[in-house]
């Protein structure tokens, strides 16, 4: 589990650090670097874009980046007429006061109270060959070709990340032994620089995602089909925000705030196949191992690149050590048996 080795950073309401590194030797082993951002600073493609960046210049000893590394730092470019950033604030302070905080200022720029580590948690990192993600496509389209009615035969989004992310909550939810009448949320961020109208620079640096969110319910997920139910209402969200506004905003705003409301377990998912993690070279070669370290205390489900194989994908849980033991093992033999 992750815990500072340094003084936890001091925080205001009107000052709060936006960045933090921390980079630890292991004599005749290596050496890692762990970074924490402020997200409302700067999102998690922000946060690559600075570390490929950095790695840029370690590498090739020079001054200069690339177009593509070069960050781009105008806010004006967001076109806001309608003061939707104040009611973005306002829907932070609540939330910020449902999760045990006592912050009423709007504006404050303190992070949400830290959640604690669930004792007797475990760490693990799974891994999707680019083979088990076409297995598991296939599994969905031979399952969506024996539904009958039309409405529920239309066609769905079925990327890799669609395909990884539904499976990974079927297990879950068979891993939680949840009742059938028991619900779980889950969310998924979405960049938005290039879903703007106009769209910004995919370099912009700062914080640009929205989000869609969706409740399953235990009973339908445990069906041999859950697969195909888990991918339908994945799809149903990826559609929803292909293209987004900030007028937008106020309906996500509102179902997040009802989502949060609900009593229901809630997952999200930390990072990007896309981000490319593993290709933040400094030098010495390919990173060994990526990890967000976040989750052990958000429960969100992380998701980064395959390190071993191109078009794989790998996603880290924390999990309790009971449940991650059920999880290991539906995760191995679903994919097995697919």
């Amino acid at each position: 589990m992750s815990r500072p080795y340094v003084p936890r950073l001091s925080a205001s309401d009107v000052k709060v650090p936006v960045l933090a590194l921390q980079i630890t030797l292991f004599p005749d082993k290596g050496f890692s670097i762990a970074c924490a951002a402020h997200h409302a600073a700067l999102d998690g493609k922000s946060s690559i874009l600075f570390m490929k960046a950095w790695a840029h210049l370690c590498k090739h000893s020079s001054c200069l980046l690339p177009d593509e590394l070069i960050p781009f730092f105008d806010r004006a470019v967001f076109q806001d007429p309608e003061g939707i950033d104040i009611e973005c604030l306002d829907s932070r302070s609540s939330m910020n006061q449902a999760d045990g905080g006592s912050e009423s200022n709007a504006r404050s720029l303190k992070p949400f109270p830290p959640k604690e580590v669930e004792p007797n948690s475990a760490r693990a990192t799974f891994n999707f060959s680019r083979e088990d993600i076409k297995k598991l496509r296939d599994t969905i389209l031979s399952q969506l070709d024996k539904v009958s009615d039309k409405k529920d035969a239309e066609p769905i989004h079925l990327s890799s990340f669609a395909i990884t992310l539904s499976y990974a909550l079927v297990c879950l939810v068979k891993a939680r032994g949840l009742k059938s009448d028991e619900k779980m949320t889950f969310g998924i961020p979405a960049d938005c620089r290039a879903r703007l109208d106009p769209p910004i620079p995919t370099n912009y640096f700062g914080n640009c995602v929205s989000g869609g969110f969706g409740v399953l319910i235990a009973g339908s997920v445990m069906q041999d089909d859950g697969i195909l139910f888990v991918a339908r209402k994945v799809s149903e969200l990826i559609k929803g925000i292909e293209k987004t506004d900030l007028e937008g905003e106020k309906d996500r705003l509102k179902k997040l705030t009802m989502t949060t409301e609900l009593d229901a377990l809630p997952v999200g998912v930390a990072g990007s196949a896309r981000f490319e993690v593993y290709g933040v070279d400094f030098g010495w070669g390919r990173p060994k191992n990526v990890e967000v370290t976040s989750i052990d205390r958000s429960g969100a489900i992380s998701m980064a690149e395959s390190k071993t194989e191109s078009g794989g994908v790998e996603i880290g849980l924390v999990l309790k050590k009971d449940v991650m033991e059920i999880f290991k093992n539906l995760f191995a033999n679903g994919l097995e048996h697919v």
